[in-house]
């Protein structure tokens, strides 16, 4: 018999439960290792929602952010759905968490967003993770605002899920902060 390793799963304002986000996320990324990281010095956007999942004791064990912005690509306006700062509790990985977490923020990025494509950025090693899901790379250049200004941002790796339009390259301007 398997065991679901999540009991439920919220979508809520990224200002509901921001504090024991914030304790999962530094508890998956402490100060240590992202000091090593390259996107250690990157401002990041802040998230419109966050997708929760919990454990049937009601611990938080899942996260992802979710994002929406107005962006160019090719030169054309386009809106995307986003996703970040996806992690999983140490001690629940490898059990379909970030699986369920991911297909619950495209559901929700389709229905509440209805955005032309979903981009996230990750580390190559998480990749397989994200291309099992649907996930195709991005080979084009992607641009994002930093506090010296527009930059191509070059720190983890661009993937697209397509929805009304499936882009593979070209030149994608963010118009604001990545996530």
């Amino acid at each position: 018999m398997t065991v679901d390793p999540i009991a439920r799963i919220d979508i809520q304002p990224a200002a509901a439960r921001s504090e024991a986000a914030q304790q999962l996320l530094e508890a998956v990324w402490p100060p240590e290792v992202v000091a090593r990281l390259p996107w250690r010095t990157v401002v990041w956007a802040r998230p419109e929602w966050r997708v929760l999942a919990y454990d049937d004791a009601g611990v938080l064990i899942g996260h992802a952010e979710l994002f929406q912005r107005d962006a160019r690509w090719q030169e054309r306006p386009v809106k995307i759905g986003g996703v970040g700062a996806v992690a999983t509790r140490e001690d629940r990985r490898r059990q379909g968490v970030a699986s369920l977490v991911m297909r619950r923020a495209v559901e929700e990025i389709a229905r509440a967003y209805q955005p032309n494509f979903a981009l996230l950025f990750c580390e190559p090693r998480h990749a397989p993770i994200y291309q099992a899901l649907g996930w195709c790379a991005f080979g084009g250049d992607v641009y994002v605002d930093q506090p010296q200004g527009r930059t191509r941002f070059e720190v983890s790796d661009p993937y697209v899920f397509d929805m009304k339009i499936a882009p593979r390259g070209g030149v994608l301007d963010l118009c604001g902060l990545p996530w």
